[in-house]
């Protein structure tokens, strides 16, 4: 039979990718941050990949296998929700309180112009901004936030290293928690909005690149050396936010860059904190944020406790080599009194 070899050839491959994209989604979920292999592999974006069952429905349809069609557009779908992290329209009734609007942004070692970004920050209206990579590419901070100061008259600026938060809010306080292995940090800031605290972490965890730096290089690390050295920061920061004084009642903002596709064993930790990612409340399909100029990964986030997300955007302006998330939130009616500096 002259048909019979293309048929097998796309039972099997249909069948195969649906057990590869099963397999990948189950083990990322429980050890993206404990095996190194895995984490490598959870870092291959899924969204491209998604061209390989639509293209299976494809040569089904020529073939007039209707179930096959039928097989590899919901092996898609669902490879589209569970493993790129699409986010299908729906309506929802809006949330109740005061409004609040962040703004993120991975400033690409200071290449996000600061009269630019702040033009951004006037059209969106947005009361807080974290920023990451806020430095040169030669290590220096001061002349970056000198202009952002400039840019950005009226406002509160805070800086740790490569990390800044503004703010139009007024500031009952800010620190910085260095995590216990490793030098990385993440900087705090409470602010009060709509008669209450308001927590801001704003962080940047490492990306898993194959190449190593200057400091792999030092020590001689190998690939999967390497790899588990930069899991630790991933590991380290649910451990940090558990720790923290402010994780109590008040509203609790997480934003920044978090190097990691939008599912794994760091998603399933900070949402065992009670934390919850913005965009799958109130975005839409993907919410590309890297590359700015060819988006294909989801590695910008706002995590949520105590507060409701509205709307959730990652913004087509080409400021960097991110794309700035803006996410419009409600916060709980205020508690009389839990607002005191």
């Amino acid at each position: 039979m002259p048909h019979s070899a293309p048929l097998s050839h796309l039972r099997f491959w249909s069948l195969l990718f649906a057990a590869f994209s099963l397999a990948w989604g189950v083990l990322a979920r429980q050890w993206s941050e404990t095996w190194w292999w895995l984490a490598l592999l959870d870092q291959v974006p899924a969204l491209p990949l998604l061209l390989l069952p639509l293209l299976l429905a494809f040569l089904a349809a020529r073939r007039r296998k209707g179930g096959w069609v039928i097989w590899n557009l919901g092996v898609a779908l669902a490879f589209a929700v569970f493993q790129a992290g699409a986010v299908l329209p729906r309506a929802e009734r809006l949330p109740d309180g005061a409004p609040l609007t962040l703004l993120t942004l991975n400033t690409g070692f200071a290449s996000a112009s600061p009269t630019t970004l702040a033009a951004l920050v006037a059209r969106e209206r947005a009361d807080l901004v974290t920023l990451q990579e806020g430095l040169d590419r030669a290590g220096k901070a001061q002349p970056y936030e000198a202009a952002l100061r400039r840019a950005f008259p009226g406002w509160t600026v805070l800086r740790r290293d490569e990390l800044l938060i503004l703010t139009r809010l007024p500031l009952l306080g800010s620190r910085t928690i260095t995590f216990p292995q490793t030098p990385h940090s993440v900087l705090l800031a409470r602010v009060r909005a709509a008669g209450q605290e308001v927590t801001v972490v704003n962080v940047h965890l490492p990306s898993l690149g194959l190449r190593p730096d200057a400091a792999d290089l030092a020590v001689g690390r190998v690939l999967s050396d390497r790899t588990m050295h930069r899991l630790v920061a991933r590991r380290e920061l649910p451990e940090v936010l558990a720790r923290l004084p402010e994780a109590g009642g008040e509203p609790l903002l997480l934003a920044g860059d978090l190097g990691a596709p939008p599912r794994g064993e760091l998603h399933r930790d900070l949402s065992v904190l009670g934390l919850r990612d913005a965009f799958p409340q109130a975005g839409h399909w993907f919410g590309l944020t890297h590359h700015a100029r060819a988006p294909y990964a989801r590695t910008d986030y706002v995590w949520l406790r105590g507060a409701q997300a509205e709307d959730v955007q990652a913004l087509p302006d080409l400021l960097s080599d991110h794309r700035a998330l803006v996410v419009r939130l409600r916060l709980p009616p205020a508690v009389e009194g839990a607002a005191q500096p």
